[in-house]
C-alpha cells in the first residue's frame, strides 16, 4: 500500500493485515493517491482523493487478476462521499472559505457562527455566548493540529487564543452533535483546526485591509441629534511566506501580521 501526498510528494507505505484491511493514520489533510501493488493482480491506483480534517477518509479497493505491469486507475473528482464510520453531524470550512468570508478582525474561528444550530448571544452576560444546540456556552473544545487550544477558565471558541488568521489556517471542521471518542470533552461544539503546512514551491502572499470612518455613513439618530459619526480607523497588514522540503520533512511558515492603528475598538463589533 502507498498513499502519496499529490501537493508535496510525500510518500507513506505499509501493508495490509491478513484481512486485506488497512490504515494510515496522522495524514495531513490534502489531495491523496492510493496505490496497491500484490503479485499476480493488476496495479490498483485511486488519484484525487480528499482528506479533510476530524474525518476519516475510507477507499475501498477491489483488485483485478493480472500482471502488476498492468494499472487500473480510478478518479475521485468529488469528495462529498456518503459517511459510513460515524454519525456525527459536522461541516469543514476549507481554504477558500476561511480566505474568502467576510472576517471582521481575520479571526477564521467567528466562522463557528455560520453554522446550523449555533447560536450567538450578546457579550452582556458571563460565558462566551456561543450555544450550540442549547448547550452552555463554556461546553466547547478547540484544538490546533490536535493539540488542545482551550482556555482554561471559559472556553470560547472564538478566543483565538493561538492567534490563528486566514493565512496559516488550511481549515477547520466543527462538530456540533454525535461527537465521536477521539473528540469529546465537552458537549458543545469541537472545533478541529489544521494549520497549512508548505509545498514544493515557495508561496507567499501580502494583505492590507483598512477601515475608516470616511467609508461609513452615520446613523440616522446620530444626525437627528446632530452627533459626528464615531471615529474608527484601523490598519491590519502583513504577509506570510511557505514551503516545504519534502525530502527532508521541513515544512517552515513565517508570517508578520501588525494592527498599528485602532481607534474607538467598542465600535468593531457593531
Amino acid at each position: 500500500m502507498e498513499a502519496k501526498n499529490e501537493e508535496t510528494g510525500l510518500v507513506f507505505n505499509q501493508n495490509t493485515t491478513s484481512s486485506g484491511n488497512y490504515s494510515f493514520a496522522s495524514l495531513t489533510p490534502g489531495s491523496y493517491s492510493i496505490t496497491v501493488t500484490l503479485s499476480g493482480f493488476q496495479t490498483y491506483r485511486s488519484v484525487h482523493n480528499i482528506l479533510t480534517v476530524g474525518t476519516p477518509l475510507v477507499v475501498d479497493v477491489t483488485l483485478r487478476v493480472g500482471t502488476v505491469s498492468q494499472t487500473v486507475e480510478v478518479v475521485e473528482s468529488n469528495y462529498q462521499r456518503l459517511e459510513t464510520s460515524n454519525a456525527t453531524v459536522s461541516d469543514v470550512m476549507d481554504t477558500k472559505q476561511v480566505q474568502d468570508l467576510p472576517l471582521n478582525g481575520r479571526n477564521p474561528l467567528s466562522l463557528l457562527t455560520l453554522e446550523p444550530g449555533v447560536v450567538q448571544r450578546t457579550t452582556n452576560g458571563a460565558g462566551s455566548g456561543t450555544h450550540v444546540f442549547g448547550s452552555r456556552d463554556r461546553s466547547h473544545n478547540v484544538t490546533i493540529d490536535g493539540i488542545d487550544a482551550n482556555e482554561s477558565t471559559v472556553p470560547n471558541p472564538q478566543g483565538n487564543i493561538q492567534r490563528l488568521n486566514p493565512d496559516n489556517v488550511q481549515e477547520f471542521r466543527t462538530v456540533t452533535l454525535g461527537a465521536t471518542a477521539e473528540q469529546g470533552r465537552n458537549s458543545g461544539a469541537n472545533v478541529i483546526v489544521a494549520t497549512r503546512g508548505g509545498t514544493n514551491a515557495v508561496h507567499g502572499s501580502v494583505f492590507y485591509f483598512n477601515r475608516n470612518t470616511i467609508y461609513n455613513a452615520n446613523e440616522w439618530f446620530s444626525n437627528y441629534e446632530g452627533r459626528k459619526r464615531p471615529e474608527l480607523k484601523l490598519h491590519e497588514y502583513g504577509f506570510a511566506v511557505r514551503r516545504s522540503h519534502y525530502q527532508k520533512q521541513d515544512v517552515f511558515l513565517r508570517q508578520l501580521s501588525e494592527q498599528p492603528d485602532q481607534t474607538d475598538a467598542a465600535h468593531l463589533s457593531h
